[in-house]
């Protein structure tokens, strides 16, 4: 099936829905947790500046 036929595919009998496992409660709670191991993840990251870790931009805005 070509993109362009997705247009004359009849959905009038289907539900809508955002995702296919929307059923039960997939959230968390948003506790604060204390990173245990943080002196290994600052050590493993090439460019640190406390207290930021500094990525390379990944989005050009111009």
């Amino acid at each position: 099936m070509r993109f362009g036929q997705l247009q004359d595919v009849d959905l009038q009998s289907v539900e809508p829905s955002i995702r296919a496992d929307t059923e039960g409660d997939s959230f968390r709670a948003d506790i604060p947790e204390t990173f245990e191991n943080r002196e290994a993840m600052i050590a493993a990251v090439p460019n640190y500046e406390e207290p930021y870790i500094k990525v390379p931009k990944v989005l050009n805005k111009e």
